[in-house]
């Protein structure tokens, strides 16, 4: 276990200007290069060969700007960005001497604090770098190039930097412990399922479009337009990590970091009837934490549970940071493998006093998890 930070070597956005339909447009570019900081957990399972997963903070860093007429910029406004990666990554080590070089590739995935940009939030990494030891440490300075998907920009041209070299240094200290993390007290896995609620209310609101109009003498003049626009919640993918700790036979702790995109559709209804494109828009990007008491009852070869407990989010915009969760499932064992699926719900309290996300109180999903350890 360690620490690992750094900095980019390329910029978090591409210098482009994204015009609109008729008239000028909005540039983006950055303004400096971002650092990055954050932890790394190394599991060795041979001498050359391990699985190392970090969590590392960074801030994009973004400006906005409306382009006028004779690309005079307009409103400057930073627009940052802040993200956390998380790489998992195969690491092979070449030799044996005080200086070991190294390899390492696997996928990348990245949640985002605000939504100033929509950036994608999975990607591949590799890198290499150069390991050695001093006074019980090891320093590790490496070289990591990341290929982000496509960040979602509602049909424009997408304005950050797929493409993404950092130079890192990582300090850890290795362990010769023979802990056994899954064993009969101990469950580790991971949680997948999909919303059976939609993760926002529907609502429509007021809206003035600002249409672009182009004189004879080449110069524009702006007219506004009144309409409806149009929110409509869809219902997204989960998926997380997940641990089990059982205090005694059929009863337990489970504590999960689950993902999800709260997305919506969007239009919009202009005044003479005429509607626009649909597209789709990610809201927030949420990491939820339930702790669960989690109590068993034997039944044959599957084992059906019931689970409450207190939920938990980060904090992001006015979402709630706070609710409640209850579900009931079954368990049952192939081999070593156990499969849970589950239905939960969650009531989230009252969101916060500025702001308003959207976001559905009351939520139900259907889960499905897979461990290994634990009582039999």
């Amino acid at each position: 276990m360690g620490l690992i930070g750094g900095g980019s070597l390329t910029d978090a956005a591409r210098d482009v200007t994204n015009p609109y339909s008729n008239g000028p447009g909005a540039r983006v570019w950055s303004q400096e290069k971002d650092w990055i900081a954050g932890a790394k957990v190394e599991y060795r399972f041979r001498p050359h060969f391990a699985l190392e997963v970090d969590g590392m903070y960074r801030e994009l860093h973004l400006t906005w700007a409306s382009v006028l007429q004779g690309g005079i910029l307009n409103s400057v406004s930073p627009s940052p960005v802040v993200t956390w990666e998380f790489p998992i990554l195969a690491k092979y080590r070449f030799g044996t001497g005080r200086w070991r070089p190294f390899v390492e590739t696997g996928p990348s995935f990245r949640t985002t604090g605000n939504l100033n940009f929509n950036p994608s939030h999975y990607g591949v990494a590799a890198g290499g770098g150069i390991e050695t030891r001093w006074h019980g440490f090891d320093f590790a300075p490496t070289v990591r190039y990341t290929r982000w998907a496509s960040e979602s920009s509602d049909g424009r041209p997408g304005s950050l930097q797929p493409n993404q070299l950092e130079l890192l240094l990582g300090i850890s200290r290795a362990s010769d412990s023979n802990f056994n993390p899954v064993n009969s007290h101990v469950s580790l896995g991971a949680v997948v399922g999909w919303g059976l609620t939609t993760d926002s209310v529907d609502r429509n609101f007021p809206t003035i479009s600002i249409l672009p109009v182009r004189l004879p003498d080449g110069t524009y003049t702006y007219t506004q337009v009144p309409g409806t626009g149009y929110v409509s919640g869809l219902r997204s993918f989960i998926a997380g990590p997940s641990l089990e700790v059982h205090l005694k036979p059929g009863l337990s702790v489970e504590i999960d970091a689950l993902h999800k995109l709260l997305k919506t559709n969007n239009w919009n209804i202009s005044q003479d009837g005429v509607r626009s494109a649909t597209f789709t828009a990610t809201e927030a990007a949420i990491w939820q934490f339930p702790v669960l008491a989690k109590c068993r009852f034997r039944l044959g070869k599957v084992t059906p549970f019931v689970e409450a407990g207190p939920s938990f989010r980060l904090p992001q915009y006015a979402l709630s940071t706070h609710g409640v969760t209850g579900g009931a499932g079954v368990a049952m064992r192939v081999r070593a493998l156990k499969v849970a699926p589950e239905v939960r719900f969650t009531h989230w309290g009252a969101e916060g006093e500025f702001g308003f996300s959207g976001a559905v109180r009351n939520e139900a999903s259907l889960l499905v998890g897979f461990s290994f350890g634990g009582a039999r």
